[in-house]
């Protein structure tokens, strides 16, 4: 193989990608919208600071609602996200249906043969009683662990807001650590808890984007010391975030990999647990201080609102669905294409809204966090081997080269022309000789 660059066939299950961009898209707008005083409230404690002794009591009136309206903003959305989930029920009910008229359709069939009627039938209860048995206990737990994830995820979010009230949570500024951590993380959890082997290409991509992590990470931390460009809590809450969230979808994974679970059933099930646990929390935060929900009303006052959580609720159900096809017909190694086209789509959604000129940037570092992302992403690219390096026997272990390998030994297990054969056989004692010492091929 002379090729130094090898790039795989496109595959029809890569449309999800960008549904899932187009939907998250179209999300990320909605939200902006529910919320549009955010530039008013963000910005009104900055002219309440130039008032005179006369107006402080309006201004901590103000700071009031300013923080009761960040917790409440939290809050709804914490609920919109849990009842997202629920919808899922919908397509189960669905494919459930599909499945058992199509069943019902090859019993028919199945009928005309009494034989083969009843080994198929004895065959497959056997099986599943079996598989059933040992694999029910194990399937739960992951669902539990799952649940538990999703719902952290969401609460470390909200945690922020009830630990510091005082401000809204925001991202930082576009094209930050962020991004190379969730790909390192999403790499390091599918190989502990996936167990999914890494050979020199993975290798090679985990290094690379551990470099760029360290890389982009320093040119943070000095835009904090110099420009205090954001919060530096964020290093706190956002990691822990990334953290719960990776975890969360390797466990999903296992769980699809049993394939007793579809992902419509998955998705209900986390949203059970983690609306339980919702609901805990509310509870609690309702009996000892219920100013967090003083404002919550706030997003049902008109019409068009209730109209745009409703959409929303949708959204965060669709983004859901095809985050989770990714992950079902992929795995989540594939995750850090969305994390990084998530990344672009806020940046544009940022600049259509002019909120790139809140972050405090050093500007220079603006198209080297750019060109750093883009090498990220064919390194996300060679890790999943949409990409083969043939450079220094790093694609050596790819699937690629495997079926390289796998066609060539079926084709001379099956054929009679005789060049075919002597290539083969000239290349089996090339390898011989390379590998031998001082022995002759008779002696070996």
């Amino acid at each position: 193989m002379n090729k130094k660059i090898i790039f795989q066939k496109c595959h029809f299950n890569y449309i999800y990608f960008i549904l899932y961009i187009v939907i998250l898209f179209v999300n990320v707008l909605i939200q902006y919208n529910i919320d549009p005083d955010y530039s008013y409230l963000d910005t009104n404690s900055s002219s309440d600071s130039d008032t005179d002794s006369d107006t402080n009591t309006d201004s901590n009136s103000d700071n009031d609602s300013k923080i009761n309206y960040f917790e409440s903003k939290m809050i709804n959305y914490l609920l919109t996200y849990n009842l997202s989930n629920f919808l899922a029920i919908i397509p189960y009910f669905i494919r459930k249906k599909l499945i058992k008229n199509r069943a019902e359709k090859i019993q028919n069939v199945k009928t005309e043969d009494n034989k083969l009627k009843d080994d198929t039938s004895l065959i497959y209860t056997e099986n599943i009683i079996t598989i059933s048995d040992e694999k029910k206990k194990t399937i739960r737990i992951y669902l539990i662990i799952l649940g538990i994830c999703d719902f952290l995820q969401k609460f470390v979010m909200v945690l922020y807001s009830e630990i510091y009230p005082e401000r809204d949570i925001i991202d930082l500024y576009s094209f930050s650590f962020l991004v190379p951590f969730e790909i390192v993380l999403q790499f390091v959890c599918s190989y502990l808890i996936l167990k999914i082997h890494f050979y020199k290409l993975q290798y090679f991509s985990l290094f690379l984007n551990l470099g760029i992590l360290i890389i982009i990470l320093i040119i943070d931390i000095i835009n904090l010391i110099k420009c205090n460009s954001f919060d530096e809590k964020i290093f706190y809450f956002y990691p822990l975030h990334i953290i719960i969230y990776s975890i969360g979808y390797s466990f999903g994974k296992k769980i699809l990999l049993y394939g007793f679970i579809s992902i419509y059933l998955l998705i209900f099930i986390k949203g059970c647990i983690s609306f339980i646990l919702s609901l805990l929390y509310f509870l609690i935060v309702f009996l000892t201080d219920n100013k967090s929900f003083s404002h919550f009303g706030i997003f049902f006052t008109e019409p068009i609102n209730i109209g745009l959580i409703i959409i929303n609720i949708f959204c965060h159900f669709f983004v859901s669905i095809f985050l989770w096809l990714i992950i079902d017909r992929f795995s989540p190694n594939y995750l850090p294409f969305v994390f990084i086209f998530e990344e672009v789509s806020y940046y544009i959604i940022d600049g259509i809204y002019g909120f790139n000129g809140r972050y405090k940037i050093m500007g220079w570092d603006l198209y080297f966090r750019i060109s750093l992302f883009v090498v990220s992403f064919i390194g996300v690219m060679i890790h999943d081997e949409i990409v083969v390096i043939n450079i220094c026997n790093l694609g050596s272990d790819t699937k690629y080269f495997l079926d390289l390998k796998f066609e060539s030994e079926e084709l001379f297990a099956h054929t009679d022309n005789p060049e075919i054969i002597k290539r083969y056989e000239s290349m089996e004692m090339d390898s011989i000789s390379g590998n031998g010492d001082n022995l002759s091929i008779d002696e070996k």
